[in-house]
């Protein structure tokens, strides 16, 4: 595929000795703007979408990574960037006969940014970017090898490779994802601050004016998630921000509204792939 070109569109670590399942997360002390993943041979994925908080950058070293959004399908395979907005959500396709695949996602905290590179990408939150640029991909994939196994100018590289790639976005637009409906962008608006109190689902149909089984449905279509489990993303990125600020486990567990401990640990687990006991060493740099 041809630099610039759009890719083509279709309708915690497990152990095993060869063919092992990886999920790393990681992160630099010194790059408090972003996280690393790292992953390879995951298992058949069912309907786990997700979204992130941030930014995501995400490239394939080898094999073909099958990704679904909300109306359409896409294959990402080495040479290629895919660029998320904040709150995209999004699926893996992965099955058992499609061979090896690892791949490598850069989360980027927008506060973070450069003031250059947060006007660049103020008008692209929901958006779905991707283009193939080959020397581009191999000089981002260097740099991330770098920054893991520690050299400084790759440290320093990292950010400004990030932010030129952000600043394509715009041009290189696949998808946007925008929520029309004011029903359901009310109950956004509302769970922005309340998702911690975990309101049921009777609670936000009479914030939105609408009956709950349509609200179910009408959200699922618009957002991509259940009202449930869109909560739980809003509850474990916040979580994720908390173990970064130093506090602990069993304050993030109540002050989130999880019933324990094992509640909150199976939770968080389920959307990131690595529980948080894990991340929290990746946030304290250990």
């Amino acid at each position: 595929m041809p630099a610039g070109g759009l890719c083509s569109k279709k309708g915690g670590v497990q152990m095993k000795e060869k063919n092992r399942a990886i999920r790393k997360l990681w992160s630099r002390k010194t790059l408090q703007c972003l996280d690393f993943l790292t992953a390879k041979n995951l298992p058949p994925s069912r309907d786990s979408s997700h979204l992130h908080h941030g930014y995501t950058i995400s490239i394939v070293e080898s094999g073909i990574l099958p990704m679904n959004f909300r109306d359409f399908r896409l294959d990402l395979k080495p040479g290629d960037f895919l660029i998320l907005g904040p709150e995209v959500p999004h699926s893996f396709n992965l099955s058992s006969q499609m061979g090896e695949c690892s791949y490598r996602t850069v989360f980027v905290k927008e506060e973070g940014l450069s003031g250059e590179a947060k006007r660049a990408v103020e008008n692209e939150k929901a958006t779905v970017s991707c283009f193939s640029d080959p020397a581009l991909w191999e000089s981002y994939l260097n740099i991330q090898r770098g920054v893991e196994a520690g050299s400084e100018s790759d440290i320093s590289d990292i950010i400004k490779s990030s932010e030129l790639l952000l600043s394509k976005m715009a041009g290189n637009t696949i998808s946007r994802m925008v929520v029309k409906s004011s029903h359901i962008l009310a109950v956004k608006e509302y769970l922005k601050d309340n998702f911690a109190s975990v309101p049921n689902i009777e609670e936000l149909a009479e914030i939105a004016h609408i009956s709950p089984f349509y609200l179910m449905r009408l959200f699922k279509e618009e957002i991509g998630l259940s009202p449930h489990a869109y909560i739980n993303q809003l509850r474990v990125n916040r979580a994720k921000e908390m173990m970064a600020e130093g506090l602990p486990l069993l304050q993030i567990t109540y002050e989130l509204g999880f019933t324990d401990q094992s509640h909150f640990s199976k939770t968080f687990l389920k959307i990131t792939g690595v529980n948080p006991n894990r991340y929290g060493n990746v946030c304290r740099g250990t």
